[in-house]
């Protein structure tokens, strides 16, 4: 269970996730309708629907993992709204750093190389063919406050039945 923004749309991943982290953040620092706090929780994840060009809007859906404690009645807000994901599979590249704007097509591009070619890259496809889902998700694992050995990464999310199908 995940507590998520609405879509931001924005030319910038950097600007787009910072403005939704400060709305996460404000939500477990209490700023909820509970006034609740909630415990800091990773990854932090920001699905993403590229734009169809350079200087185009994107659009950005950032969230946090709700805590066990909280899943049973999660504090809501103005702003936000609950994901609940199912069994869910994702293709995975790690990758290191602070993320900028010019990191995620390389990062995208080479997660998508590393599969070509196998069912996998055709499980993707076949189920982000039918609709317009997210292209991909970003993971990342570290407070901003940490320099050293940060942990990221990108998904790309399939369903495991139409992977089989093939």
């Amino acid at each position: 269970m995940w507590m998520s923004t609405a879509p931001i749309d924005d030319i910038s991943y950097v600007s787009a996730t910072r403005t939704g982290f400060l709305r996460l953040f404000d939500y477990i620092q209490g700023k909820n309708n509970y006034h609740e706090t909630v415990k800091m929780t990773a990854p932090v994840i920001i699905q993403v629907k590229p734009s169809d060009g350079p200087f185009c809007v994107s659009s950005f859906v950032v969230s946090f993992y709700v805590p066990k404690k909280n899943q049973p009645n999660p504090p809501p807000a103005e702003g936000l709204h609950l994901q609940k994901w199912g069994k869910t599979y994702v293709a995975v590249r790690q990758f290191s750093g602070f993320i900028t704007d010019d990191d995620l097509p390389r990062e995208a591009a080479a997660l998508s190389a590393s599969i070509a070619g196998t069912k996998w890259a055709a499980a993707i496809d076949k189920s982000h063919a039918a609709d317009n889902t997210t292209l991909y998700t970003v993971a990342g694992y570290n407070s901003p406050f940490e320099f050293k050995n940060r942990v990221n990464e990108i998904w790309f999310t399939f369903d495991l039945d139409k992977a089989l199908a093939i």
